[in-house]
């Protein structure tokens, strides 16, 4: 009896997890909750969701799904393949739904179950037929992929039926983040983090290539969304990394290290960092209004549009053989190689300095026209055909290496070189040596290159009133009467001196029925792609317009595209546009309830409201008196509310107030001081101890 107990402790110095954990496998045939008090649940068997059944995980639960090793041949591709109907490493098959929402204290965590760095697991295949399904705060560790057959891969967190919601997720060291190859379905992938660390397998070199953040294929498709990627951290690990999504809205990122691709695409406004756009032969893609830091543009599409981007220690490269339909227009680039090489039809409104080489092709564009080129070793080392160069500035660049084929006309450029054959002299051309060089820029020395009050540049520009586009590089009027002499001419370079900005459209992204903003909502400007911005992660826009009647198209996965016709603005002006999304998928309505929530229900009446809204909450189980406070858009407390009526009131209000579960309270959208406050979003906190539950509401006046 002795040597039993002996044993037995022995056993559990050495196995505690065994006293908790669960194991899980096989085919899970009606309703399941798995929560953390199980925890980990030891996949050792591949794992099958079926038809009908949803899995339901709680925040803090740990699954760890029993793995394979890489040192078998498997470290190139990372493939784990069927044979005789069982994987060596073992997968989760979805083909009801799962429903797994963390929390950002307590994330939901799968993993392998080895501890070993040649391991990964398989992959999450959510299946063509499967409900659509919902991923909240977890962490994905070491997926690889399942080879099902041989035309038939699972890889990553697998979304076969094209349908999902990712949020605030981490896929860390996995071979595939996230794949999609559905046609016609929706899917957001929203304020995520990527990893692939440095070195994460030291002993397999070959582990670290090939890895993939993203993949989906839905080229050829028009009836689908596209797929909607906004607000992610993508980090990789030399080059090899990154993602490839044909039709995708790209909006608000940061790369580090990897590499994009894709075909019918918009990226604006993210951050690349030593990260590449690759661009394929497909339809077309907008870049605009990114910032790219040793990374760039690389292209063989049939139509780009790059605008508005801040390049800085690289540039765009196109195709030279092929002429590229598309545009460059108000980008900076400096400090590279090549700042932009290959055949564009349109390049104006650029700032090219402190390069190697502006342009290996210029000749073959429709109009290369108001650029700004200084301080670059060479100008370009290849002008090609009878192009006519209008409107720039050549200052402090090394031409002496120059190339030239064919017979260039340049006119009305300010250059610091002759105009010799072959280049031809198109009139209007103003020469100058370096002194008067410096007078033309407000600081040279500095980078600003805005025009200097007298320079000659201000109304000295071939005259193009008409068939130019109506902004300069800061979107102010184009062509404007700088020197009030009484006629507008265009200037020379990319800014316009004196010339006032547009006015525009401005507002909210919201949900008529909850009030709710709606984040990333892509809007576009007469439905052109290349006119579009997006709202951003608390629903709010801006975009600049010249004076005129616009139709502002609006669309977003899980809701209803949205046309507002006739929207007018007027010069200097913003006009207020707020759009009402209506959703078409309730992504909320897969939510897992919440089990033990201290506050709850919190909500306010109308929403959006005007002047005042009910503020309504349910609490259990406090021990401390509740507390409301407001707050607008950039933090600031703007109003607090204690109970009840404002005070504390006596020890025997305070105990009926923390026993009763239901309460409200009146806001009039006033501050502390009782002013009121200016339309916008604010946020509503219920504080009651270390608990606390928030939401966002509109004021629209």
């Amino acid at each position: 009896m002795k040597y039993r107990l002996l044993s037995l402790l022995f056993i559990l110095i050495l196995f505690p997890f065994h006293l908790s954990s669960l194991e899980v496998g096989g085919h899970l045939t009606e309703d399941t909750i798995w929560s953390p008090e199980n925890n980990p649940y030891l996949v050792t068997e591949t794992l099958y969701v079926d038809e009908g059944v949803t899995l339901s995980i709680l925040p803090g639960t740990e699954i760890k799904v029993s793995g394979a090793s890489l040192a078998s041949g498997y470290e190139y591709t990372q493939n784990f393949w069927i044979h005789n109907g069982v994987s060596i490493a073992k997968y989760i098959q979805i083909d009801g739904r799962i429903i797994a929402e963390g929390t950002q204290q307590d994330s939901i965590v799968f993993t392998r179950m080895q501890d070993d760095m040649n391991y990964n697991w398989g992959s999450m295949y959510i299946t063509d037929d499967a409900e659509l399904c919902v991923f909240k705060h977890c962490v994905f560790e070491h997926m690889g992929n399942i080879g099902l057959a041989v035309s038939n891969i699972s890889e990553g967190l697998d979304l076969c039926n094209g349908k999902g919601s990712i949020k605030n997720c981490k896929f860390l060291n996995c071979t595939i983040g996230i794949n999609s190859d559905s046609y016609e379905k929706e899917l957001e992938i929203i304020e995520n983090e990527f990893i692939i660390n440095d070195g994460v397998n030291p002993y397999l070199p070959s582990f670290n290539y090939g890895k993939n953040f993203i993949m989906s294929s839905r080229i050829g498709t028009f009836e689908a969304k596209d797929v909607l990627i906004c607000n992610n951290v993508f980090e990789g690990y030399g080059s090899y990394h990154g993602f490839s999504v044909e039709q995708m809205s790209f909006a608000f990122n940061t790369l580090l290290e990897c590499i994009g691709s894709g075909g019918a695409n918009y990226f604006y406004d993210n951050d690349f960092i030593n990260s590449t756009i690759v661009g394929y032969n497909y339809d077309s893609l907008y870049i605009k209004n990114n910032s790219f830091i040793d990374g760039g543009v690389s292209l063989n599409i049939a139509y780009v549009e790059i605008s508005d981007n801040n390049f800085e220690g690289c540039g765009i490269a196109g195709p030279s053989e092929i002429e590229l339909i598309g545009i460059v227009k108000n980008n900076i680039i400096s400090n590279t190689g090549i700042a932009v090489s290959g055949r564009f039809d349109k390049i104006y409104n650029n700032s090219f300095y402190d390069c190697n080489m502006v342009s290996s092709v210029i000749g073959s564009s429709n109009i290369f026209s108001n650029n700004l080129m200084c301080n670059n070793t060479e100008l370009c080392n290849l002008i090609a055909d009878t192009p006519t160069i209008e409107n720039n500035i050549f200052i402090n660049n090394n031409i002496d290496d120059i190339d030239i084929f064919g017979t260039p006309v340049f006119r009305n450029c300010i250059i610091d070189f002759p105009i010799e054959y072959p280049l031809i002299d198109g009139g209007g051309n103003i020469i100058v040596d370096s002194l008067q060089a410096q007078s033309i820029f407000v600081d040279i020395q500095n980078g600003d290159f805005h025009l200097a009050e007298g320079s000659i540049a201000i109304d000295a520009g071939f005259d193009t009133l008409g068939y130019y586009y109506p902004f300069d590089m800061d979107y102010n009027h184009r062509v404007w009467d700088g020197d009030n002499n009484g006629t507008a001419i265009i200037d020379i370079g990319p800014y316009e001196f004196g010339a006032p900005s547009f006015g525009g459209i401005q507002g909210m992204t919201y949900n008529p029925v909850n009030g709710e903003p709606v984040d990333y909502v892509l809007i576009k400007i007469n439905n052109q792609p290349g006119e579009f911005t997006f709202s951003d992660s608390v629903g709010s826009y801006q975009y600049k317009l010249p004076a005129n009647v616009y139709d502002i198209y609006a669309e977003r996965v899980f809701y209803d595209d949205v046309i507002e016709y006739q929207i007018e603005v007027i010069d200097g002006e913003f006009t207020q546009l707020d759009i009402a999304m209506y959703e078409t998928v309730k992504v909320n309505e897969y939510e897992v309830p919440p089990n033990s929530s201290l506050i709850s229900h919190l909500s306010n009446y109308p929403n959006p409201f005007n002047p005042s809204t009910t503020i309504r909450f349910e609490t259990t189980n406090l021990h401390e008196l509740p507390r409301i406070e407001i707050y607008n858009l950039k933090g600031q407390k703007v109003k607090v509310f204690t109970f009840p009526n404002g005070s504390l009131g006596t020890s025997e209000q305070n105990l009926q107030i923390i026993q009763s579960p239901n309460h409200q309270i009146v806001w009039d959208g006033t501050d502390q001081t009782g002013k009121p406050v200016s339309s916008g979003i604010y946020f509503v906190r219920v504080k009651a101890g270390e608990m606390e539950a928030s939401r966002k509401m509109l004021l629209l006046k």
